[in-house]
């Protein structure tokens, strides 16, 4: 059996331990650049409330700066100091309970994370954060849909998708392409969307805490 996981926010605080306090820093370099604000403290409130209501910080960044009448090119300055891979300003976390799963379901299975970004930062995110990367007999980063790197995980682990569960926070992004491969799909319902709607029958099982996925393993090992 295979078990993959998405990174970002399914096994690091993404949301709450990288992007949320670097949004102040993003600010005032967007300001440094051009943009006009009257009231800065006011602004900072409106950029942290978008960022919690959006799909992601990309998005949330483009808002912005469509409201307060910025160019579009500073979506790429405020990009550099969400995406800093040094982080010398904060420590990345790990999502609560995922590192005791990871090493609970190694001996079940082979464990593999796909994540979308920037290699560089992603890796690093891994380092900064603990979190125990060679536990994984993969690591995919790509710039690109992940059904494709679903379907070369196939091939490579030469595994049917009834036997591969994937993990994740997103479900256009990363779920979909799982369920329409036939695989089995897991949302972990956590930051930007533990509070949606969730459409009917979209995914296979939810959960909102690591620990959860021990009877799910096991029920289809």
């Amino acid at each position: 059996m295979l078990v993959l996981f998405d990174l970002d926010d399914t096994l690091i605080e993404t949301t709450s331990s990288i992007v949320e306090p670097r949004l102040d820093r993003a600010l005032d370099e967007m300001i440094h650049n051009g943009l006009e604000i009257e009231d800065r403290d006011a602004a900072l409130i409106d950029l942290e409330r978008l960022n919690r209501t959006g799909s992601s910080s990309s998005d949330a960044i483009l808002e912005f700066l469509h409201l307060y009448g910025g160019d579009a090119l500073l979506l790429k300055v405020a990009h550099s100091v969400l995406h800093d891979p040094e982080f010398k300003d904060i420590v990345p976390e790990m999502v609560f309970g995922s590192e005791k799963v990871l090493y609970d379901l190694k001996s079940l299975a082979n464990l593999i994370l796909v994540t979308r970004g920037e290699e560089n930062f992603q890796l690093s995110k891994m380092k900064k954060s603990g979190l125990p990367y060679t536990l994984f007999s993969k690591i995919e980063v790509t710039h690109s849909s992940k059904k494709g790197c679903y379907e070369n995980i196939l091939k490579e682990f030469k595994m049917p998708p009834n036997r591969v569960i994937v993990v994740a926070d997103r479900i256009d992004d990363d779920l979909v392409p799982a369920k329409e491969l036939g695989m089995i799909t897991v949302l972990f319902r956590a930051a930007r969307n533990r509070f949606s709607i969730l459409p009917d029958l979209c995914v296979d099982y939810v959960i909102e805490d690591m620990a959860q996925l021990y009877p799910i393993v096991e029920e289809r090992c």
